[in-house]
């Protein structure tokens, strides 16, 4: 177990952990206000346990169907750091994906399915023979449908008949455009092993230098369209400054990822501030 805690810690699991309980947690607050519902503190929690293996499940199957473009990146993983064999990673991916769907399943069968229908997006991005994250910019549109798939997940506890259907269309457009226009910086440190392995990024088809102006811009453009999605323009006072700040770090040589989820963080924390004092502006 101590191998795979050293392993969660490589590079910026962690981040991207926090990452995807953001949506999960927007999506439990939709459904609290839209249904006058108090919190379901115990269903919550299973919901948080149930992405957040399903995501350690995710980094494993990533690590073992990287790991030719990850040593040519001289990207750090438990496997090409000989921390662990490829036998036992597989195995430690299969029980957390069977805590995950478990913790799925102690809240209802729908909410199983849906956890298991974000591993399975999981499993098309990552693995052969589909492994569509070769493909750009349809890599990109996924991982954002992963972040909306915890969200609905969230607002399913209260809505378990038909969440997908009924999951507010905007936002619906909260979370998937400034993600699609904003993660294109996690590919940035992989150009050397997807350039290798025939992977599209951004990066790749657009080649590194002119694929870096081209993320600092779509960053920048991330943070200006939360305002405009949730119509309030005085959120601007937040998303530029926090926009030229991404922008700025995009194009600073060497790339630190971590500045960029420092600053994701800020504005997660500023729209949570917004829409608990002002709710209607998401509902």
């Amino acid at each position: 177990m101590t191998k795979i805690y050293r392993a969660w810690l490589f590079g910026s699991r962690p981040y991207i952990a926090v990452h995807y309980m953001f949506p999960t947690a927007f999506g439990i607050f939709l459904g609290m206000n839209i249904f006058a519902k108090p919190i379901y503190l115990l269903k919550s929690i299973f919901l948080f346990l149930a992405i957040f293996f399903s995501y350690q499940a995710s980094i494993i199957l990533n690590d073992i169907n990287d790991m030719k473009a990850d040593a040519f990146a001289r990207r750090k993983t438990p496997l090409n750091t000989k921390e662990i064999s490829i036998a036992e990673y597989r195995n430690w991916g299969i029980i957390f994906v069977t805590i995950a769907l478990g913790f799925g399943l102690l809240i209802s069968y729908r909410m199983f399915l849906i956890v298991l229908l974000g591993n399975v997006l999981h499993f098309l991005y990552s693995s052969p023979p589909f492994r569509l994250k070769r493909f750009y910019p349809i890599s990109i549109f996924l991982l954002s449908l992963g972040a909306l798939l915890a969200a609905i997940a969230g607002y399913a506890i209260y809505e378990p008949s038909k969440p997908f259907i009924s999951f507010p269309l905007k936002a619906t457009l909260f979370i998937v455009v400034p993600l699609f226009l904003g993660l294109n910086f996690r590919d940035l440190a992989d150009y050397e092993g997807d350039k290798k392995t025939e992977v599209q990024t951004l990066f790749t088809v657009f080649g590194l230098d002119r694929g870096r102006i081209i993320n600092a811009i779509l960053i920048f453009l991330s943070y200006l369209s939360v305002p405009i999605i949730l119509q309030f323009a005085w959120l601007f006072l937040a998303a530029v400054p926090l926009g030229l700040m991404s922008l700025y770090f995009c194009l600073k040589k060497p790339f630190k990822e971590n500045y960029i989820f420092y600053i994701y963080f800020l504005l997660i924390l500023i729209l949570t501030v917004l829409f608990n004092l002002r709710p209607k502006l998401i509902i």
